[in-house]
């Protein structure tokens, strides 16, 4: 659990330069490539926290366990670029002198959570944990 969680960390803190920089806006894979790792390391977390809840020889029933919550996970987070989209781009600008962008229009948000479960997805097709 360790790991995942220093590699969500890692993730959540690439989106400092990614902002500051407008790597985001420069560069359409930067977001896809967060948010599928984000959904690869969540699912990576969940499969380790929740290691008692799973049931030997159910794999389906694991498999939507890790990644229904991998999803809970992806749209807290479009909810929580919503919020930030409506409140904090005029103090980073005034800030930072910064002009951030937290959140794209309709199709950028599906595809954000495409990302995040085909990232989990691959980390279950992936792992040794959760076997089919």
């Amino acid at each position: 659990m360790r790991k995942s969680f220093i590699a969500l960390v890692a993730v959540f803190l690439m989106n400092v330069p990614s902002l500051y920089y407008g790597w985001y806006l420069r560069w359409d894979w930067v977001d896809v490539v967060l948010h599928f790792l984000g959904g690869f390391f969540v699912a990576m977390f969940m499969a380790d926290y929740l290691r008692d809840r799973l049931v030997s020889g159910q794999w389906i029933k694991n498999w939507l366990i890790i990644v229904g919550a991998t999803i809970f996970v992806g749209v807290v987070w479009e909810f929580a670029e919503f919020i930030a989209n409506q409140t904090l781009i005029e103090p980073f600008y005034n800030w930072f002198g910064v002009k951030a962008y937290f959140m794209g229009d309709l199709t950028d948000t599906i595809n954000d959570l495409l990302m995040d479960t085909l990232g989990a997805v691959i980390f279950l097709l992936t792992s040794k944990k959760i076997k089919i």
